[in-house]
């Protein structure tokens, strides 16, 4: 009795890894950067992890080096935090796209590129939101972080490396 449900459990198993077999014989590769056919995705996460910003056409030449950003540390922060003008739908656009932080060569401007990432005041800017965690964690007794002296800060030194 054994012996025949043994068997009988094998030609199940057999049969199916048969049928699995032809079906990725069927299936498309996927598309290079795209998911395997054989996935669906219900929703995903996909963004660049570990950047450099580079500085735009038009913006004024300086020897600070490009600002390092990583997104692993900000996982937790809502994407709009910082992208306040995406949608949720489409690719996030660069910062300085036409009506948003577009003013390049006029730092003081309130909407200068150099004021996206160095606006104390806006918290969905690098430097303010960096400014009040610092508060916070001066209040806990915690080192701050590192966001003043450009040539070595956490956002410019970071990208030198």
């Amino acid at each position: 009795m054994r012996s025949k449900t043994t068997i009988a459990a094998l030609c199940v198993m057999a049969a199916l890894f048969m049928t699995a077999q032809a079906g990725l014989s069927q299936q498309k590769a996927a598309e290079p950067g795209k998911f395997s056919a054989l996935i669906e995705a219900k929703s995903t996460l996909c963004y660049p992890l570990d950047i450099t910003f580079v500085r735009p056409a038009g913006a004024p030449k300086s020897n600070i080096p490009a600002a390092g950003f990583n997104h692993g540390p900000h996982a937790s922060i809502a994407c709009g935090e910082c992208h306040h003008m995406w949608t949720g739908k489409g690719p996030v656009e660069a910062c300085n796209t036409a009506g948003c932080h577009d003013a390049l060569a006029n730092r003081a401007d309130d909407m200068a590129y150099f004021k996206a990432f160095h606006n104390k005041e806006a918290k969905m800017s690098c430097i303010g939101c960096h400014a009040k965690l610092n508060e916070e964690l001066k209040e806990k007794g915690k080192e701050p972080l590192n966001i003043a002296n450009c040539m070595t800060n956490i956002c410019h030194g970071a990208a030198k490396k």
